[in-house]
This record gives structure tokens, C-alpha cells and sequence, in this order.
């Protein structure tokens, strides 16, 4: 649920004032004018998933991040769109039904009569033209593996008429799994703009605003500036619910620039750090909003191959780590109460999908110092004086890798966890470096790490493969169980949700990792903008076809000020 807070006040206008802004403001003012849709409104990129940072392109084929897929999917809508249920939104999708035939091995997927902003009509042959270039990328396909996609379709989409195709796959799955995680992944593009575009070319062509030109999404590229910003006007020929906007303009700002910049009326939107939260709700003149946890869990990756900690290899041992952790004290300190407990690889708002039940023989996993205790006792790890743990003369200690964040909230949760460990006999250690350089270690696959802290982004079925499967691409830690693989494959494979409970149940168990929670996102926006509260969906793409704003040239009187 999305909660709305609201300061009543006589609205401010604002004026820039930077020189190297001239441009984009007469830019801005000019499209501002148009009777319907109308006005301009000025976001950062990251809204609704995390602090600002720049797209990498525009094409949603090559995203390999949140960042580059809000953008893209202004241009683009793939088949199926992910809703805040986690469900098929119909309304944002261009497939109008997807049916599962053939005892889940094929399914048919029927297009809206949409159109290109050409005029061309958007067509089962771009379906599979789109297909066509998630083959000629391989490795560069930003999301492969998601779905299926492309590795478990037995052939290329077959077109049955110009709205109709059919997917084959090369054996039996669970539907919602690949309606819900695989084709919302797939695109249609444009056959007769792109023609025969390979994937080198589509990589160094992936901020080209020629190949951009024709769109089927909410929005046309109107300008890119890779360093500064891309401004968006509406596709008039969308099939969707049309634009409030006259012009969307999304600027690349760091950190707290984004904050700073929205106070100072250069844009309309900011993410709100949880320890500035209630300091801000005072400020006149802007609304703010608490939408939902993006799509994932917090996780702790525990390398299973550490030299230093070959301890994280005992069942024991792992779940003793997840039974002394405060998850409410983290909440409360690291969130400022903007989140939610979790101990499953399921994100906390995936209702269909996460197991109310447990199987009795699953261990409930809560904060329990004492059980803690017990466990790293039966383990051989026995309390010394200093109030550490030793065993056969080694103490009870791991180092943890971790990124630099803006706003502190990961680093209050580490203290709070290193605080929890020690509380219990382990000695945790903080080891602070850039995202980049955490993402190559851990990536190398050495036995110089001990565990790092990286949040995961499921898809709307959290199946698990590639995170706690063997030889999964995401599988930091190398953990191995020959179980859990099964369990993995039978989310996959088989409908409804017996086999994904069966999986949690197992992993509450073996705790491959520790699942810690995330904050919900904090938002701030200028009281002139409205619509914030439907503004993007569960995986944190935008749905800007909701904003509008209160602006006095859609009002029919002159402006009273520039806009950027």
C-alpha cells in the first residue's frame, strides 16, 4: 500500500538561476506551452528503487540495471508489464492475453492493435524481430536466464497472424514463471526502422537518438544529453493511458544533489534519506510519500569457500548468524521504521508467493540470541574469556565487504549486526569499498572474502535460480546443495505454489545466505506534481503517464517563471 502524507500551502514558484541551464530552460518552457497533455515536470533517474545514477541507454534489451530499464521502458513496453500486485497489469502490457496450451509447453500471446509513433501498426513480426535481437546479442542480453529467456524456447516466436504468436518451449513450466518472469522481458521493436541491426551495433548505438526515433511506449526521445539528461515528449499514438505531461525531463544528479536540487526548485521529485525524514515532513510547499520496498529482499552473501571463515560452511553455524540478528532493531534505527522483517528469499509484498505456513519441520527463524548461543555451542564454538568464540584455537570472526550509501542506512545496519554478532560470541568486521570494486570480488570467486552485502532484485516469481542454485551466475557465495537445486527446478517447472513454499521451508533450514531487510522508499515531491503515488510498479519501472501538473500555462495564464 502506498501511504500519502500532504502539506497544505500556497505553492512557490521557483526560477533557476545557473548559466549552462539557459538552454534546457527555454527548452522546457517551450513545450510547457502545449494545450494537452500539459506542463513539464524534472525527475532524477532512480526514483522508486534507490539513490540517483545515469542510464546506461535507452535500449531495454541491453539494461542490465533499474536505471537504464526506467528510461528504456518510457520508449518500449515489453509484452507482459509487472504490476505493484506482482501480477500482469493488462492496462501498461502490449499483450492483450497470454494462454498456456499444450500442457504448459506453449503458450499463445495476443497483441493490442497498438501502433508505432510512426503510424505503423505494432505487429507479431516486431515481437519476434525483437526476439531476433536478443538472439544476435547473446551475452549482452541484459536479462538473460530471466524467464527462460532465452535458453527453454525451443525456436523463435512462431507468427501465427499479425497479432498472434506463439512461444514453444522445450519442456513443461510453471505458467506464471515464464508469463510473469520471462515475457516481461521480451519486446517488440521496430523491423521497418531497425532493419537488420546487429549486437555490436545495437551496443554502440544504445545512446543514438536516431535509433530511438520510433517508439510504442507512453514517450518520444526529444533530447539526450548522456552526461546531463534526457527529456521525453508523449507518443500521441500510444496504445495506453496517454501522458499527463507535455514533457518529461530526467536529469542525472548524485546522492544528495537530488534533495539538494528539489528544495531548491530545479526538479519536482527526490528519493528522502530515512534519518531526513521526519525533519522534512514539516517543510511547506512539497508532498511526500512512502511507496513500497522495491522488488527483493537484503541479503548477506556468506562465501562458502573462505579461507578465513570456512566455519560459514556448517548449517549450524549460518543459522545461528540469522538467529542473532535484530531484524526490529534495524528497522527501527537503520530505517527509521520504513520496513518490514524478513527471513525468506521472498520479497516481504509477494503475498501469492510467500509461504504463511511453514512446513513443521521448518525451522522459524526470529531473533534468539539464546538459540544462537546453543547452536555455536554444538558446533564446537565455546565462549572465552574476552567474550569471543574460539575453536581448536581459531575465534569466531568474518570480515563483511560493503558499499559506500549516501544516506548511511547500510552502514547503520551493519553496526547494528556487528553489535548482534558480537553479542553472541562472533567478532564481525566492516570492510567499506566502492560498489564496483565489491561486485569484482566477490564476481572472481577467490577464498579471500568472507561475506558482502548485496541486496537482491527478484522477478515477480522469486524461483531462487541463479542466486542459491549451484553454478548460478548470481550465486556469490558458491553454495552448493543438491536439494535446494531440486527445489529451485520445481518452482520452475511446476504451477501454482507448493514447490516455492517446499523451497523456502528448505532454505529457512540451510540459510545459504542471511536475508535482512530493506527500507521502503521515501519520496518527496513538489506539491505541483500529482500521480506520485501510482509512479512505478513492483520492479521499479516507471509508469510517468501518471504524473501531471499544476502549472499556469494549462491553466491559460502566462508563466510566471522559467522551468528548466
Amino acid at each position: 500500500m502506498v501511504l500519502f502524507f500532504k502539506k497544505e500551502q500556497t505553492r512557490k514558484h521557483f526560477f533557476f538561476e545557473k548559466k549552462k541551464q539557459k538552454t534546457f530552460a527555454l527548452l522546457c518552457l517551450l513545450f510547457a506551452t502545449a494545450a494537452a497533455p500539459c506542463g513539464t515536470a524534472v525527475i532524477p533517474d532512480g526514483i522508486g528503487v534507490s539513490d540517483p545514477a545515469a542510464p546506461a541507454g535507452l535500449n531495454p534489451l541491453l539494461a542490465q540495471d533499474t536505471y537504464t530499464l526506467q528510461v528504456a521502458t518510457l520508449l518500449y513496453r515489453p509484452l507482459v508489464w509487472i504490476g505493484r500486485d506482482m501480477g500482469f497489469d493488462h492496462a501498461r502490457s502490449l499483450a492483450d492475453s497470454v494462454e498456456a496450451l499444450d500442457g504448459n509447453t506453449r503458450f499463445r500471446v495476443v497483441l493490442k492493435p497498438w501502433r508505432w509513433s510512426d503510424g505503423a501498426a505494432v505487429t507479431a513480426d516486431d515481437v519476434k524481430f525483437g526476439w531476433e535481437r536478443i538472439e544476435k546479442l547473446g551475452d549482452l542480453f541484459g536479462a538473460a536466464g530471466q524467464g527462460g529467456i532465452p535458453d527453454r524456447v525451443a525456436a523463435p516466436p512462431h507468427v501465427v497472424d499479425s497479432r498472434t504468436l506463439d512461444f514453444v518451449l522445450k519442456e513443461a513450466v510453471n505458467p506464471d514463471w515464464f508469463i510473469l518472469n520471462g515475457l516481461s522481458v521480451v519486446y517488440a521493436l521496430p523491423r521497418h526502422a531497425w532493419g537488420d541491426i546487429g549486437g555490436d551495433e545495437m551496443w554502440r548505438r544504445q545512446n543514438d537518438p536516431s535509433l530511438f526515433a520510433v517508439t510504442d511506449g507512453p514517450f518520444r526521445l526529444a533530447e539526450l544529453r548522456p552526461d546531463r539528461y534526457f527529456s521525453f515528449v508523449p507518443n500521441s499514438l500510444y496504445g495506453g493511458r496517454q501522458p499527463g505531461l507535455a514533457h518529461l525531463v530526467v536529469v542525472f544528479l548524485e546522492g544528495g544533489g537530488a534533495l539538494r536540487a528539489l528544495q531548491a526548485g530545479e526538479i519536482d521529485m527526490a528519493r528522502v534519506p530515512y534519518a531526513l525524514w521526519q525533519r522534512l515532513l514539516s517543510m511547506p510547499g512539497f508532498n511526500f510519500y512512502v511507496l513500497p520496498e522495491a522488488l527483493g529482499y537484503g541479503r548477506m552473501v556468506l562465501n562458502q569457500r573462505s579461507a578465513r571463515a570456512g566455519f560459514l560452511s556448517d548449517v549450524r553455524v549460518r543459522q545461528a548468524l540469522a538467529e542473532a540478528v535484530d531484524q526490529p532493531t534495524i528497522i527501527k534505527l537503520a530505517y527509521h521504521g520504513f520496513g518490514t522483517e524478513n527471513h525468506l528469499p521472498v520479497p516481504t509484498d509477494s503475498a501469492r508467493w510467500r509461504n504463511p505456513a511453514p512446513a513443521g519441520t521448518a525451522p522459524q527463524i526470529r531473533y534468539d540470541p539464546a538459540a544462537a548461543g546453543s547452536l555455536l555451542e554444538a558446533a564446537g564454538w565455546f565462549l572465552g574469556a574476552d567474550g569471543l568464540r574460539r575453536k581448536a584455537g581459531a575465534r569466531l570472526a568474518l570480515s563483511v565487504l560493503t558499499s559506500a550509501d549516501p544516506d548511511g542506512s547500510e552502514m547503520e545496519e551493519l553496526q547494528v549486526l556487528q553489535s548482534d554478532l558480537r553479542a553472541v560470541g562472533v567478532d564481525m568486521q566492516v570492510r567499506a569499498e566502492n560498489f564496483s570494486q565489491v561486485l569484482q570480488t566477490v564476481n572472481a570467486g577467490g577464498t579471500d572474502w568472507d561475506a558482502a552485502n548485496l541486496p537482491w532484485g527478484t522477478p515477480p516469481v522469486p524461483d531462487g535460480s541463479g542466486v542459491w542454485n549451484t553454478g548460478g551466475g548470481n550465486n556469490y557465495g558458491r553454495y552448493s546443495d543438491a536439494r535446494m537445486d531440486r527445489l529451485i527446478a520445481d518452482t520452475i517447472s511446476q504451477p501454482g505454489t507448493a514447490a516455492m513454499f517446499q523451497y523456502q521451508d528448505y532454505f529457512a533450514g540451510q540459510q545459504p545466505g542471511l536475508i535482512l531487510p530493506q527500507g521502503k522508499q521515501l519520496v518527496m515531491a513538489a506539491d505541483r506534481l500529482h500521480g506520485v503515488e501510482e509512479f512505478s510498479n513492483a520492479d521499479g519501472y516507471w509508469n510517468p503517464e501518471s504524473l501531471s501538473v499544476d502549472d499556469p500555462v494549462c491553466r491559460g495564464a502566462p508563466p510566471d517563471g522559467p522551468r528548466r
